[in-house]
């Protein structure tokens, strides 16, 4: 998998949000030696750049309000690498707020932008990962959560057992060609119009 990262790496597409002096066309000129689509950006583009595999950001700029970015960072999109002057209390809590991922300090130099680059993406691609995997596990709980309450009124509108809620459920499920939980959602929404409708019962 990294391999193909790193392959990846030299076709990327790149924005480069910095004044355009001698650090950016530097930045740009070892962008492209490396084989990226690469083009600089100043001041920052009202909206996030789209279609782009990675951001660097001129942090320092950014910091002394010479520059303002009107789109959020905290949103899902390309990782961003800070290019940095100086490093500050200020400027390390500038790096968390601002999502970034990787840092390149000035004057822009060769080695380690690669490296740089590569383990930038791999973080965000990691995050992304563990954003789904987090989002299955509340989808799954949330499910279990339904199933519980759909049989919870089975066994006081039924009386029957847990079991037998259960077997009711997932029998139904089967019938419907649907999952134990969509069921479920659809017991507890009519038992919930019942109550409003009788709200005495």
């Amino acid at each position: 998998m990294s391999i193909n990262l790193l392959r990846d790496i030299r076709s990327f597409r790149v924005v480069v949000i910095h004044p355009q002096d001698a650090e950016a066309e530097e930045l740009l000129r070892q962008l492209h030696r490396i084989g990226c689509q690469a083009r600089a950006e100043w001041p920052p583009p009202k909206d996030r750049p789209s279609g782009v595999d990675l951001i660097f950001l001129d942090m320092t700029r950014l910091l002394s309000g010479q520059g303002r970015l009107s789109w959020s960072t905290a949103d899902e999109g390309p990782p961003i690498v800070a290019v940095l002057d100086y490093e500050s209390p200020t400027v390390l809590k500038a790096l968390v707020d601002y999502g970034v991922r990787g840092f390149v300090s000035k004057p822009i130099r060769a080695f380690g932008l690669l490296t740089t680059m590569f383990m930038a993406h791999r973080a965000a691609e990691g995050e992304r990962g563990m954003r789904k995997r987090l989002q299955k596990v509340e989808q799954r709980l949330d499910g279990i959560k339904k199933v519980s309450k759909a049989k919870a009124i089975l066994i006081e509108q039924r009386r029957i057992t847990e079991e037998e809620a259960y077997r009711f459920i997932r029998e139904r499920a089967m019938a419907r060609r649907t999952t134990i939980e969509a069921v479920a959602a659809a017991i507890i929404d009519a038992s919930e119009m019942l109550m409003a409708e009788n709200p005495t019962r």
